[in-house]
């Protein structure tokens, strides 16, 4: 069990962690509606956003994927969108997340578009957001429990999860992770982790009867994290538990980040880190 830690850094209402290839970490602190880039000691390098609904502004942030540390994409889910960012933190790019009016299996019709084109009906929820070494782009919706996926052009590709998926069928999606191979969606309802190719077909799922509870889902040197408010499960290439952490602080984690041996434990108004060598060593 981990009990002991180094503070880093405090927050409102952190939401999530992520770090990009450099080691920057990047806090989605919704209490300030701001995004907050740290060294890895924990000192603010900058800080993105404010309340608003115009470019570079955040009503509630609640993810966030720097990617390759040249782009940033922000879940923005009181504004209904994705944002993207360079590293300097111009604005780039504003993506709706718009409500899907009807599912069609497999790819979106484009002749008859499922989903609207404008800011003005971005009425969506984005709660979580990843994408892969391909560029897809996947968000999960929470206002309608399903998972968006754009292609490398920004374009809307298809809707993963909806209740025509069967087997597949999320009913209350809440975090997201994704390499070139597979995506992995954590639903607390369900209470595991579903993993699907990046069509959308299931292939399997993954600390079933033990994700009720889940905060996050993070892939880390082919490891998947499922975070849980005190214990962290850890699964070998996405199938097989090889390790259970315990960590006992006084917040419910909210998200987890691994670089080296250096474990970095966010709740909802701490940035805490300790050292513990084996996440990636079964």
């Amino acid at each position: 069990m981990l009990t002991s830690f180094e503070e880093l850094a405090v927050f409102d209402d952190a939401r999530a962690l992520a770090s990009d290839p450099s080691g920057v970490l990047y806090v989605v602190d919704a209490g300030r509606n701001v995004i907050v880039c740290l060294g890895p000691d924990g000192k603010v390098l900058s800080t993105l956003g404010g309340p608003g609904a115009e470019d570079g502004q955040f009503d509630e942030p609640s993810d966030i994927d720097p990617t390759n540390g040249l782009v940033w994409i922000v879940a923005d889910a009181g504004n209904g969108r994705l944002q993207r960012f360079s590293r300097t933190q111009l604005h780039l790019e504003t993506i709706p997340v718009a409500r899907i009016d009807r599912f069609t299996p497999g790819i979106a019709d484009r002749r008859d578009p499922v989903a609207h084109d404008s800011q003005s009906a971005a009425d969506g929820r984005p709660i979580a957001v990843a994408t892969n070494s391909a560029g897809d782009i996947f968000a999960v919706d929470a206002a309608q429990g399903i998972v968006k996926k754009w292609d490398a052009s920004r374009r809307l590709e298809r809707a993963i999860g909806g209740y025509d998926a069967g087997r597949g069928a999320l009913s209350e999606p809440v975090a997201v992770a994704a390499d070139v191979r597979s995506l992995y969606v954590a639903d607390r309802m369900r209470a595991e982790v579903v993993v699907y190719d990046v069509f959308g077909g299931v292939v399997r799922s993954v600390a079933s009867g033990l994700a009720g509870e889940v905060r996050s889902v993070t892939l880390v040197d082919g490891a998947l994290l499922v975070v849980l408010p005190k214990r962290i499960l850890v699964y070998e290439r996405g199938e097989r538990l090889v390790h259970v952490i315990d960590v006992e602080m006084d917040e419910s984690l909210v998200d987890v980040h691994v670089a080296g041996d250096t474990m970095f434990f966010l709740s909802a108004t701490r940035l805490v880190s300790t050292v513990y060598e084996t996440v990636n060593s079964p």
